[in-house]
């Protein structure tokens, strides 16, 4: 089985996406890079990678955002450009696969009552979602921009109405530096300070929405059951994608 996309964004620090595309040891169809700088850094860096020869990936796109789309927004084109595949295999551009880690993560999507697989502890830094999973639940909310709290959101549409998810394929892989933990992770901001106070205030605007959405119970400490509708509106499906203007605007980076 080939994966049909795979597919990453990055902002800065392009090194990492070469690492991530050369540690790739399975049939590939397409990588898709979404580069998210919009500041024409990191853009002849990329341009080069389509040009390079890999053994198990068939093609490889670029493609260069004009401006910031975000996380969720790029995850969303990921899907939305290749909307035919049965799955997209999303990743952050920090990783590293170890040997066989690809392998494992399809095999373990082969059950089709499974709709996603997690690399490790049901964390979204790679997972594997099935077409039909999009369809019942949704795409991401690119209200929770320009990142953070995306994933929550989607494990949220869950609480009450259950998947069937692989949360960890037991095969350890890199982020960061760091291998099988998340304490290297996020080299977005730890690439480029000068964006790690916005990114933190927009972590902070973006929690408050989910209090919105799902009621404060979303976080783990907090006691209680999150709302079995969003904005506890039962005339809106968990797969309610919305987008408010003047909040995203609030958190732009300016870029």
């Amino acid at each position: 089985m080939t994966i049909p996309v795979l597919g990453t964004a990055v902002v800065n620090a392009p090194h990492w996406v070469y690492r991530l595309f050369y540690s790739i040891d399975y049939p590939v169809d397409t990588f898709v890079v979404f580069n998210n700088n919009g500041r024409n850094q990191i853009t002849e860096e990329l341009d080069l990678l389509p040009k390079l020869p890999h053994k198990y990936v068939k093609n490889v796109v670029v493609c260069h955002m004009p401006a910031n789309i975000g996380c969720s927004g790029a995850w969303n084109l990921i899907i939305k450009c290749f909307m035919n595949a049965p799955y997209w295999l999303i990743t952050n551009h920090d990783l590293m696969y170890t040997p066989g880690f690809l392998k494992t993560m399809v095999s373990h999507a082969e059950d089709p009552d499974v709709g996603i697989v997690h690399g490790e502890n049901g964390s979204w830094d790679i997972f594997l979602m099935k077409d039909w999973v999009v369809q019942q639940y949704g795409l991401f909310d690119e209200n929770l921009y320009p990142a953070y709290c995306e994933d929550m959101d989607y494990g949220m549409r869950f609480k009450h109405k259950e998947l069937k998810r692989h949360m960890s394929v037991g095969v350890p892989y890199f982020h960061g530096e760091t291998c099988g933990d998340y304490a290297d992770g996020s080299q977005t901001w730890r690439s480029e300070p000068a964006l790690a106070e916005k990114i933190h205030i927009a972590h902070e605007m973006n929690k408050h929405y989910l209090h919105a959405k799902w009621s404060p119970a979303w976080q783990a400490h907090v006691e209680g059951d999150v709302y079995p509708h969003p904005f506890n509106n039962e005339a809106l499906p968990v797969s309610l994608t919305t987008y408010n203007l003047e909040f995203v605007r609030a958190k732009n980076l300016g870029f």
